[in-house]
């Protein structure tokens, strides 16, 4: 695969020609794999349908913390970066422009210095307890696609943790597996986002965002599959209902020992409580409304409640 180098003036920049492509940070939500974002909501920002993604503070942190996690890389393994961010360039395949990556850093493999001798840094910063046998599948799906795409057959990853733990692993390129992920990211670059074909919802967000209402009077048949999880679900709430009053049964017969306490111990430990709260106040909005009907009108709005799930 060959690739051109683009190099963005500024931030914004950079930010609008990431916008023409996938890049590695997108890649594991294409094919299911990240945590916080499913392929239907990557494909509603895609497409404008939702705002781009806006920078917060531990996405700031993470940029910020790049080159304390490079550098703890750099004592650990001894290899020389080359010292580059991630918005200083994107390399893009010249075959399909929309593979596109950042890579936050690359480094050099040994001594010769040549074009060819370099690999990819990755920095991660996490709240997550990382085991280096068990890397998150979408930080291995990010620094995959970076190597292929930049035409480069080995990288490490590298992870600072709440700032107390810090962490790497030297990744090599598959082959098999980059190629698998490029033809389902050219997949869906072509079907869902060119073809403005929408991704199915793969949960209950996704439906939500796609139906925030439902339509009045339209009931569908639905599957085997799904009316087994109906009865499943209905017997666990039934197990619950009686476990609840099993559970507000035993809380009366505590609550009567306290008589005025506060406490109750058994040899010598506490082993309950019942206080009342500290007194606040709030405002009364039926009171407001009765002497200001005119003021509450003129401030009040519609507000569109949630789908309610009730079972039959």
């Amino acid at each position: 695969m060959s690739n051109t180098v683009i190099r963005p003036k500024d931030r914004a920049e950079w930010l609008k020609v990431r916008e023409s492509g996938i890049g590695s940070s997108e890649v594991a939500t294409i094919i299911g794999l990240n945590p916080w974002e499913t392929p239907y909501q990557l494909w509603r920002r895609k497409i404008g349908l939702d705002a781009p993604k806006q920078e917060n503070f531990a996405m700031k942190a993470g940029h910020y913390l790049e080159d304390a996690v490079a550098q703890f890389w750099h004592d650990e393994t001894g290899r020389d970066i080359i010292k580059r961010s991630a918005i200083d360039w994107i390399i893009r395949d010249d075959e399909r422009p929309f593979l596109q990556v950042s890579p936050d850093r690359t480094f050099w493999l040994g001594e010769s210095r040549s074009p060819n001798d370099k690999g990819i840094l990755e920095c991660k910063t996490t709240q997550m307890s990382i085991d280096a046998d068990d890397i998150p599948k979408h930080w291995f799906c990010q620094v995959q696609y970076q190597l292929g795409v930049a035409g480069l057959s080995f990288g490490s990853l590298a992870w600072l943790c709440s700032g107390r733990e810090f962490g790497y692993k030297d990744i090599a390129l598959d082959p098999e597996f980059f190629g698998w992920l490029i033809s389902e990211v050219e997949r869906f670059w072509v079907d869902n986002i060119q073809g403005r074909q929408e991704p199915a919802a793969t949960n209950v967000s996704d439906v939500l965002l796609k139906y925030n209402r439902h339509t009045d009077g339209k009931i569908i048949e639905t599957t085997e599959e799904i009316f087994d999880a109906y009865k499943s679900l209905k017997e666990i709430r039934q197990e619950i209902d009686s476990l609840d009053a099993h559970k507000t049964e035993l809380e009366e017969k505590i609550k009567l020992a306290f008589g005025d306490a506060e406490g109750l111990s058994f040899g010598g430990q506490t082993i309950a409580t019942w206080k009342a709260p500290k007194a606040s106040t709030k405002f009364d909005a039926k009171a407001f409304q009765a002497a200001h009907p005119d003021l509450a009108r003129e401030f009040t709005v519609p507000s569109q409640g949630a789908r309610r799930f009730l079972l039959k």
